[in-house]
């Protein structure tokens, strides 16, 4: 095949990826994951289903392809370890905050990844590449952390309890909008949960070595 045939061949491949990806994203937004299905993405995407097992290897993978472009923890540490590995000391607390409050940020305007949680609390078991790119991905970046911070074993649980704690009130917050008679449909409400979460960076900072 000539070089030029290459670059088409290559093009086709990459749009194609491109048109599944999308569609998954489109059913998810619109019908939800119980909607998921090897033939109404293929249909979606307008292609053939073959091309999901030869590009992704099934449905699991091209779930975990989708994951890792909208699923928070799946991406983060690409876009936070060269931060951190630049960081002194002094700014790490600083980027933990960062990472911290942009997962509220991004889970609170990002239907897409509602619903992923939403499905994953139901307690259905499919789909188990994308629970399994988070944790690798996330845990990436609490070790790197942990290389750096040095605040002891328990920085971990400190850390998922935040994690924790900004996925449910996000997620409680789509059907009612009070929590402990803290109305969330204010926006100043949300600004003292950022203060909160930083507050709590705070406290585990001040009680580690650094």
């Amino acid at each position: 095949m000539s070089p030029l045939g290459d670059i088409i061949n290559y093009m086709e491949l990459k749009e194609t990826e491109k048109n599944l990806l999308d569609a998954v994203s489109h059913i998810i937004e619109n019908d939800g994951f119980t909607k998921i299905g090897v033939n109404r993405i293929a249909n979606k995407a307008g292609c053939d289903k073959v091309l999901i097992y030869r590009y992704f290897g099934g449905l699991d993978g091209l779930l975990v392809e989708w994951a890792k472009r909208h699923d928070y923890y799946s991406f983060a540490y690409s876009e936070f370890i060269e931060t951190i590995k630049r960081a002194e000391s002094k700014d790490l607390k600083q980027i933990v905050k960062d990472v911290l409050i942009r997962q509220l940020h991004y889970l609170k305007d990002n239907v897409l990844m509602q619903e992923l949680l939403v499905w994953e609390l139901s307690g259905h078991s499919s789909f188990k590449g994308i629970l399994e790119e988070r944790e690798r991905s996330g845990y990436k970046l609490q070790e790197e952390l942990n290389r750096y911070l040095n605040i002891g074993n328990d920085n971990d649980i400190s850390i998922a309890m935040i994690i924790s704690a900004i996925n449910y009130i996000v997620l409680f917050t789509r059907q009612y909008h009070k929590i402990n008679g803290i109305d969330f449909s204010k926006p100043e409400s949300w600004g003292r949960l950022k203060t909160v979460i930083s507050k709590y960076v705070d406290f585990i900072f001040a009680n580690s070595s650094l």
